[in-house]
């Protein structure tokens, strides 16, 4: 394994894993971080007598979109030793009531007060933060003073770090360590290819063995599954003011009715885009779903996958080749730049959704890593360039719901040009990801889901009263 093979990137366990809608870096990772906080207060109190309350103060974009994405329901879960798998028989609803209910939390056996009505503080007032999803966690005495205080930040797809769980600046400081370019030199030099490649990071990285990573992208690939079905057949409204109504259902019911009738556009296409519906309004519904790489384009990269297994007959074992080129790529524009929405925007959400997509359908359909699975990648991220993050409301569903179908059939169209194109291709996928981060850099805070631009505040949409279809 040579030098540049050591640059650490983040794991498979990281990108792709069991999450809890509607948000990864707004309803799971401060659920994490809440989680991580509880052990250290619970050690913090010991043999006090008592009366301790634990306060949580969100920032940013936490604070300008948080209710609508959970935020503050998920802090009294993690608070209680919830997880994304421990939700999966239990709501996160039900939790976050039972907290409210009980008006403290237990850890370890020692008891804390928290409110959830009082203890969560949104301040939208802060500025200069060192990151759009800050949120700061403190054990107060009986007197109010601070015992212990810990900030965290919510990077993206469900990532924390702070507190326990690592360094912002560690990630600061490694942005641009690795490219694609590299890693496709590294490749050709070594003579394997973009998934052995992926196992070696995995194994010298992070411990894991293939066996652990292969079991790991099966439990993703069931869930990403399950979730699907549940979103083709669930009917009803979505939680949040907007009461509105799930599609999926009818979608695919129309569709199998006019299959004969596809003489235009193809049939994989609009499977695509209701495959992706349907795992979106699950996340959006607070169901359980999977980082691809973050909640809010969780749709993009299962949808892909399910047509060309339905369309191909692929194994379950070309699945998960494909589901390790899909987080390779991800993992490059989560060092690179960014999957946050708070970050740099839409861009670095279903964008990048669709560059993994891309990336493992042309694995699938038999193409080489530099000269197609990397245009397919470069193809698929490069036509998201500037999009913004403006979630109405701060619910994850208008525009983000058809914005996962949008994302599935541009991977689509990504991965069959980069099959059919030749010569050279003039742009690369590291270019791409570097302008994708500096035009999200640009972007104004207004479209970086804080809920204060774009279709976030049009008054038709945001009235309670106005839209019930979409």
């Amino acid at each position: 394994m040579t030098e540049r093979l050591r640059v650490r990137l983040p794991s498979v366990f990281e990108i792709l894993k069991p999450a809890v809608g509607p948000s990864s870096s707004h309803t799971l990772g401060p659920m994490l971080a809440a989680r991580d906080f509880a052990k250290a207060a619970a050690a913090a109190v010991g043999c006090r007598r008592g009366g301790e309350r634990i306060r949580v103060t969100l920032y940013g974009s936490l604070a300008f979109t948080g209710r609508g994405h959970l935020t503050d329901l998920a802090v009294a879960a993690g608070l209680a030793g919830y997880g994304p798998r421990e939700l999966a028989s239990r709501s996160l609803g039900a939790v976050a009531q039972a907290v409210r209910d009980a008006g403290h939390i237990q850890v370890d056996g020692r008891e804390m007060l928290f409110d959830l009505d009082r203890d969560v503080v949104f301040d939208v007032d802060a500025e200069n933060l060192p990151h759009p999803n800050t949120m700061r966690l403190s054990l107060l005495d009986p007197g109010g003073a601070a015992v212990i205080e810990e900030t965290y930040y919510s990077v993206g797809g469900g990532r924390v770090l702070g507190g326990g769980l690592g360094e912002l600046r560690e990630r600061q400081n490694s942005s641009g360590a690795i490219s694609m370019s590299q890693v496709l030199t590294e490749c050709e030099r070594s003579g394997i290819d973009l998934v052995e490649y992926a196992y070696r990071i995995e194994e010298t990285q992070h411990g894991h063995t293939r066996a652990e990573v292969d079991a790991h992208l099966d439990e993703i690939w069931g869930l990403m599954q399950q979730a699907m079905e549940r979103g083709l057949t669930a009917e009803g409204t979505l939680p949040g003011f907007m009461h509105l109504e799930r599609r999926a259902h009818g979608l695919y019911a129309r569709f199998l009715e006019a299959l004969p009738h596809f003489d235009i556009l193809s049939a994989e296409a609009s499977l695509a885009s209701i495959y992706a519906i349907a795992v979106a309004e699950e996340n959006a519904a607070g169901g359980a779903v999977v980082t691809a790489p973050t909640c809010g384009s969780c749709g993009v990269l299962p949808a892909c996958l399910r047509v060309v297994q339905e369309k191909l007959g692929s194994s379950d074992a070309a699945i998960r080749r494909a589901l390790l080129v899909a987080e390779l790529i991800g993992a490059m524009i989560a060092t690179n730049a960014s999957i946050s929405g708070a970050e740099v925007g839409c861009q670095g959400e279903i964008g990048a959704a669709s560059a993994m997509s891309a990336g493992a359908v042309c694995l699938l359909l038999g193409g080489s890593a530099r000269d197609q699975v990397d245009r397919a990648a470069e193809s698929a991220l490069e036509h998201y360039l500037g999009l913004t993050c403006d979630p109405v409301g701060g619910l994850v569903q208008i525009p983000c719901i058809e914005r996962n179908a949008a994302g599935a059939v541009s991977a689509l169209h990504a991965a069959s040009l980069a099959m059919i194109s030749g010569g050279v291709d003039r742009v690369s996928f590291d270019d791409v990801v570097e302008a994708m981060h500096k035009t999200g850099l640009d972007l104004d805070a207004r479209y970086k889901e804080t809920a204060r631009g774009g279709l976030a505040v049009d008054p038709d949409l945001c009235d309670p009263g106005a839209a019930r279809h979409r």
